[in-house]
């Protein structure tokens, strides 16, 4: 899969600057996006959108999921503390 060509000289700065992008997420999320990309792309597909639907069901009752609704609804940048 390919997100962008860059030239030999762009890519560790496009790499940094999309790590960074991720980083800013909700710690928690990116726990669960992580397991559902590395284990996902190992089961059949109906197995792997079960799994994905675990993984979100987990993260419904955080502080993060609840910062992330309030800043989107304030038009605000989230506080996420990994909670």
């Amino acid at each position: 899969m390919l997100n962008e060509v860059a030239a030999a000289d762009q890519v560790l700065a496009l790499a940094l600057e999309t790590a960074q992008c991720i980083a800013a997420n909700a710690p928690l999320s990116v726990k669960q996006i992580k397991k559902s990309i590395r284990y996902g792309g190992q089961m059949e597909l109906r197995t792997a959108y079960r799994f994905e639907a675990e993984a979100y069901n987990r993260l419904v009752d955080t502080d993060d999921r609840r910062e992330g609704v309030a800043a989107f609804n304030e038009k605000r940048q989230p506080v996420f503390t990994g909670r």
